[in-house]
């Protein structure tokens, strides 16, 4: 079953000790998370946790080394904020006694069934994103907590400046706002020199071109009225 989830850079920690299990639903959880990093026991666990920045972690409790639920303290320990998912046989049950503080997210009991898997990954993704999406003309996304474009799915890669004038076009998304005002919001007093309303312009030329060059879309989500200002446009 193929998802159709917008690509994220969330990194979600997978621990599991049998080599297929843990293959095959580390090929799902990419379908919902940017990186997936796993381990078969739970020494390891802590050593990818601690050089990575993890946002999720799905424990079996039965792994090799300290067990899932001994991980899941270890974690919770360092991280009030981390959703941790246990996986559990239903025969695990008595064991997550143990885990009854831990303020765990929720529970993957086996065998997983594919609906209720899916359901519980996108509810995820959801809470970490804890974001607005706002729809720009052309079909692009703007992604107002992370501050990334976003279109059929693709984060387009965006320079600093260019970040920082969509920004700007938002927040005054019902307005004109000529070069100059835009450079007023998105320089600073030493990056200011005697064209920078020019290089205004110029900074939305070459957006522009970039979307065109990559073949994305012919409506462009800046309108340019001449004498006025910039706009942004929202569908």
């Amino acid at each position: 079953m193929k998802v159709n989830m917008i690509k994220n850079d969330f990194t979600l920690l997978y621990v599991e000790d049998d080599n297929s299990i843990r293959e095959n639903y580390s090929e799902i959880f990419r379908e919902f998370f940017g990186n997936v990093i796993n381990t078969d026991n739970g020494d390891d666990a802590l050593l990818l946790y601690e050089n990575n920045k993890v946002d999720v972690a799905i424990l079996d409790i039965n792994i090799n080394g300290l067990d899932g639920i001994s991980v899941a303290e270890k974690l919770r320990k360092n991280d009030k904020e981390l959703l941790i998912l246990m996986m559990t046989a239903y025969s695990d049950k008595d064991k997550l006694l143990r885990a009854i503080n831990l303020q765990l997210h929720g529970y993957l009991i086996k065998p997983l069934k594919t609906k209720e898997l899916f359901t519980t990954l996108e509810t995820i993704v959801k809470l970490l994103n804890k974001e607005i999406l706002i729809a720009l003309n052309g079909g692009f996304l703007w992604n107002e907590s992370k501050q990334t474009l976003l279109y059929q799915n693709e984060v387009l890669k965006l320079t600093k400046h260019e970040t920082m004038a969509i920004e700007t076009l938002l927040e005054y998304k019902n307005l004109y706002l000529t070069a100059c005002e835009i450079q007023e919001k998105i320089f600073t007093e030493k990056e200011l020199g005697e064209n920078s309303c020019n290089n205004i312009v110029q900074l939305l030329s070459r957006l522009k071109k970039k979307i065109e060059t990559l073949n994305l879309s012919s409506q462009y989500f800046i309108e340019n009225c001449y004498g006025v200002g910039y706009r942004i446009t929202i569908n």
